[in-house]
């Protein structure tokens, strides 16, 4: 839900140190050709005239990457780029500093037919609402072809309807993939960050629980996991041990079975183990991996786009990166971000040139050497990136096994709804542990092992498990219930116009489930 918040939280640390010699006198040699009022650039054929694109834009290191290409790309074409959303008091156009602000620009501007963007950066969450209301230009009228490059689970997400999971049911009927409305303009996954100091790589999440009841002898703090109010880093782990949230029939069932009580009951035991109190980390959601880089943990659950910050942590030279463990398979969450046309485009033309080019092998691989994991296969072994991010290699594998957040028009209420259930659990778990009754204790999952070494699950928390995913599961199939989900086959076939209720800007709150 909030992929910009850890966008913004890692822009301070992208110093002059992280960008490549080369990179940075490209990007200064092409501000200023850009620049040089003397230098009249020849114009392709296809260009008749200069012409101005909006791009809607926020503040993030990808959007950095892109602020210093634009002057390269207004140069070979003779266009020029206006960045940033209408400021609604000023009319004046603004580059978004927070998330919340960006997503209502994009999504107002789409609902009320505005016009005030030619390009606009999506957060691929939001691609079933702006696909299914026809907000988004096809890009196979401009001639676009898939890129066997760009790798499938990130190309997938930019393609209506869906190509992967429930098929929603105003879209029944049509060609999965029929169309392609965006290309990612970034790949990012999450995954496991570890102390090496501390504990050993672990493959599975067995071993990942082991090695934390064993880290090394010498290490004289508490090994554990960086405890996090984050749905993303329990859905990571929920979708490693075999879980899910919906069926084909788009109910929460998956929520209700013993896999999702155990992996929640592991994560809310695994989250508590350093004891920290709830209110102490609640404000991290958005940045579960903080308590990694001042070294107070010796794992946590992280997006790839923040890993660059390993490079100035207080533990840096200690602190690695690899794929989220497996349990029962291997699969953690992705999150893209996107760059697509809207519908009423003042300039699709060289809309279209713009977010082909920007998405091109050498204009993805500039935003690489800035920290943001790219979404063509051929960089992520791209020597000078690896040298930089060794890292890399794994995030493409777990990007080819990552699962994506259903395509539902309104995700962030079930997401909210899911990370109010976490919220709970956290809490009563933290309060059976600091109850150290006797009974609790010699249950505890610090107390006994089952027979492969594993620690044994409190079964209180399982119990805690059970009660919080019930619960979510019924807040999210009433809210399911409400934006038609369960209308019956072949209701939107006899309802053409009708489509599935809700959109990105709705959010759930706790109290709200009180």
């Amino acid at each position: 839900m909030r992929a910009f918040g850890w966008l913004v939280s890692m822009g301070s640390a992208l110093g002059g140190k992280l960008k490549s010699v080369l990179a940075l006198a490209w990007l200064l040699a092409a501000a200023g050709l850009a620049s040089c009022g003397s230098d009249t650039p020849e114009l392709p054929e296809s260009v008749t005239r200069p012409v101005t694109i909006r791009i809607a834009a926020f503040q993030g290191p990808e959007t950095t990457a892109l602020f210093r290409i634009i002057p390269e790309w207004e140069h070979i074409t003779g266009n020029t780029v206006e960045l940033g959303i209408i400021d609604r008091e000023t009319g004046e156009r603004m580059v978004a500093g927070d998330y919340v602000t960006y997503r209502e620009a994009v999504i107002s501007n789409a609902e009320q037919g505005l016009g005030e963007y030619d390009v606009i950066i999506v957060d691929d969450p939001w691609m079933p609402y702006l696909a299914t209301n026809n907000h988004l230009a096809p890009l196979a009228p401009f001639g676009y072809e898939r890129d066997p490059d760009i790798v499938e689970r990130s190309s997938s997400l930019g393609v209506w309807p869906p190509t992967f999971g429930p098929l929603p049911p105003d879209q029944e009927g049509i060609e999965r993939g029929a169309e392609t409305y965006a290309l990612p303009l970034v790949g990012n996954v999450m995954m496991l960050w570890y102390r090496q100091d501390i504990i050993g790589k672990p493959e599975t999440l067995d071993e990942l629980r082991t090695n934390l009841d064993n880290p090394d002898p010498a290490y004289i703090g508490s090994a554990g996991l960086a405890p996090s109010t984050n749905p993303h880093v329990f859905l990571s782990w929920l979708a490693s041990r075999g879980g899910d949230v919906f069926d084909r029939a788009w109910r929460p069932t998956p929520l209700r079975s013993s896999i999702a009580a155990e992996a929640f009951a592991e994560y809310i035991d695994e989250a508590t183990r350093l004891g920290i109190p709830f209110d102490e980390y609640v404000d991290e959601r958005y940045t579960p991996h903080a308590r990694m880089l001042d070294g107070t943990a010796a794992a946590a659950v992280g997006w790839a786009a923040d890993a660059q910050q390993i490079l100035t942590s207080s533990v840096s030279d200690q602190l690695r990166v690899t794929l989220f463990p497996a349990g029962r398979r291997s699969s953690t969450i992705t999150g893209n971000w996107l760059l697509a046309i809207p519908d009423d485009s003042a300039q699709p033309e060289a809309a279209y040139d713009f977010i082909t080019w920007a998405t091109s092998q050498d204009i993805m691989k500039t935003s690489a050497l800035l920290g943001v994991p790219p979404a063509r296969e051929s960089l992520f072994n791209d020597r000078e990136l690896v040298k930089r991010y060794s890292w890399l290699p794994e995030v493409e594998v777990a990007l080819q096994n990552s699962f994506a957040r259903p395509r539902i028009p309104a995700w962030d209420v079930v997401e909210g709804i899911i990370g109010c259930a976490l919220d709970r659990g956290l809490i009563r778990a933290a309060d059976v542990k600091s109850s150290a009754a006797p009974a609790v204790l010699d249950a505890d999952s610090d107390a006994s092992t089952d027979a492969t070494g594993v620690s044994a699950i409190n079964p209180v928390y399982v119990d805690i498990a059970q009660e919080e995913l019930d619960r979510a599961a019924t807040e999210i199939e009433g809210v399911m219930e409400e934006w038609g989900f369960y209308q019956g086959s072949g209701y939107y076939a006899d309802h053409p116009g009708e489509h599935l209720l809700g959109d990105p800007r709705d959010e759930w709150t706790c109290e709200a489930s009180s």
